[in-house]
């Protein structure tokens, strides 16, 4: 380029200009040489400075390490379980390096560390880079006890360094429990409050028993755990003492912010009522963290297989609710995020009034696979008999809205004909598949407003689906049916302001 620049003045100025130019061209490049030569310089000057500042210790005594967190707590750890595991993070603000004398727990007679791969309860001359972090693995193991309520221990891990000391606190929270393991319920048996029960397998209930939950019952089933009831079970807790169905994990994941076990689908397996179970009663239950969530299967339409009220069912990988020709009726309840389903009818009788259908599962590769609903009037599991059944539904003020444009899937044959309505529904449906008939003084498509929405950025594996200002949902229930469940999912009183809303929460 400088050389085709220097023909063009050339042919332009003559060569008298064309001297001046060179002569200009080589004094220029000396200079951006020598300073090329003296930013290297500098460069390297730096950058060992820098080097030595980073090898060098911080003496400082007002030099302090950071941590992730100022207490490290644990939710309740069983004591026949053993243990549970936390991560606490040690920061280096510095640009220097940092030595730390000593790493250790003040009592060590519950919790136990593992520093940089170090299983001891006291680490020595551990060195930290500038501006780096180490992790440090806290365990508790709680031993049995008698007691009933939760107790809690407590310990502190010391940082020894610069001749100052820092501490972080640490807390558990213990819990005896009743182990039951392959327990088979033969006979009309009662299981109380007192303890929370852990269930190590199968909880089996025969036919011509009853398991009957007392209020505030807690059942924690550990993975691939099922209650597969063929008798009847009542769990009917209250507003003060919900009946608790979950797994049994209490720790957190090893994520960004740490995520609860409790949070997530998969833990355990579900409730099957099987074949020939009725009269089943779930009231003020929450049901939650499952793999397939619960399966109603029935023969007979003549008799209530299960009456739900009250309850939560939530978090399943697979769907919340399977019912297939099965009689059923959902009240004033809230069932979310699945991984399938959130609901999925095959032939059967249902009733819904008040009712929260809503979805927004992140745990699945790619997202969930279905809508919220499946209306069929037949199996559509391609491996089952086909032969169309019997289906009725209807439903009453009630939410269905998640994230897909169309919340609702029908696969209903025309013989034998189906028969269902939605009436005062806030529905999620696209425009092109609605028709009238079967749509009694519904909205469609127009925002519930979940709580949650106002912040899923920060919590996205928290959900709170109450209602805030602007809902859809608000005040489109019809009061006839509001009538018979005053109150809403959270105890507040939907007749206060004369119109009810959709939905298992009242707008407040």
């Amino acid at each position: 380029m400088f050389i085709y620049g220097l023909k063009i003045v050339n042919l332009l100025c003559g060569t008298k200009w064309n001297v001046i130019f060179v002569v200009e061209s080589i004094t220029f490049m000396k200079a951006v040489r020598s300073y090329c030569v003296v930013l290297f310089v500098l460069v390297a000057w730096l950058l060992a400075a820098s080097s030595c500042t980073e090898d060098s210790i911080n003496v400082d005594d007002n030099f302090a390490l950071d941590f992730s967190v100022d207490t490290l707590r644990f939710d309740t750890i069983f004591t026949d379980m053993g243990s549970a595991t936390m991560k606490l993070k040690v920061y280096n603000p510095s640009a220097q390096k940092a030595y730390i004398e000593q790493i250790r727990l003040m009592d060590a007679s519950y919790f136990h560390i593992n520093v940089n791969g170090v299983a001891a309860d006291e680490v020595q001359d551990v060195y930290l880079n500038a501006k780096d972090s180490m992790l440090i693995f806290v365990q508790v193991s709680i031993n049995p006890s008698d007691e009933a309520t939760p107790f809690v221990v407590r310990d502190s891990i010391l940082f020894l360094l610069n001749n100052k000391k820092q501490q972080v606190q640490l807390e558990a929270f213990g819990q005896n429990a009743e182990r039951l393991h392959r327990l088979t319920v033969t006979q009309d048996t009662v299981l109380t409050a007192s303890l929370p029960y852990l269930v190590s397998d199968t909880l089996r209930v025969l036919p011509g028993a009853t398991l009957t939950l007392q209020p505030g019952t807690r059942l924690f089933f550990r993975k691939n755990a099922v209650l597969y009831v063929q008798g009847s079970l009542l769990a009917e807790g209250n507003a003060q003492q919900i009946i608790q169905l979950r797994g049994d994990r209490n720790d957190y994941m090893n994520t960004i912010p740490p995520l609860s076990y409790d949070l997530c689908s998969g833990q355990w397996g579900g409730v099957v009522f099987a074949t020939g179970s009725f009269g089943n009663r779930l009231v003020h239950a929450d049901v939650r963290n499952t793999s397939f969530g619960i399966r109603v299967d029935s023969t007979s339409l003549d008799q209530m297989a299960l009456y739900v009220e009250s309850s939560m069912l939530r978090n399943s990988t697979g769907c919340v609710v399977e019912a297939i020709h099965a009689k059923m009726a959902v009240n004033n309840s809230l069932l979310c995020n699945a991984g399938n389903y959130v609901v999925a009818l095959q032939g059967g009788d249902y009733t819904w009034k008040h009712c929260t259908l809503a979805n927004y599962y992140q745990f699945a590769w790619g997202g969930r696979t279905n809508p919220i609903l499946l209306y069929a009037n037949k199996r559509i599991d391609a491996s089952k008999d086909a032969t169309p059944m019997p289906f009725a539904s209807k439903m009453y003020n009630s939410l269905i809205y998640g994230s897909y444009s169309s919340e609702i899937q029908y696969v209903c044959t025309e013989t034998p004909a189906s028969n269902y309505v939605f009436s005062h529904c806030l529905i999620r449906y696209r425009i092109s598949d609605i028709t009238n008939p079967p749509y009694l003084q519904c909205i469609f498509n127009k925002e519930p407003k979940f709580v949650f929405q106002q912040w899923e950025e920060e919590l996205p594996h928290v959900y709170d689906f109450n209602l805030s200002s602007g809902s859809g949902a608000v005040g489109i229930a019809d009061s006839k049916v509001a009538n018979e469940f005053p109150l809403d999912l959270a105890g507040h009183n939907r007749l206060l302001d004369g119109s009810a809303d959709a939905g298992c929460y009242e707008y407040r």
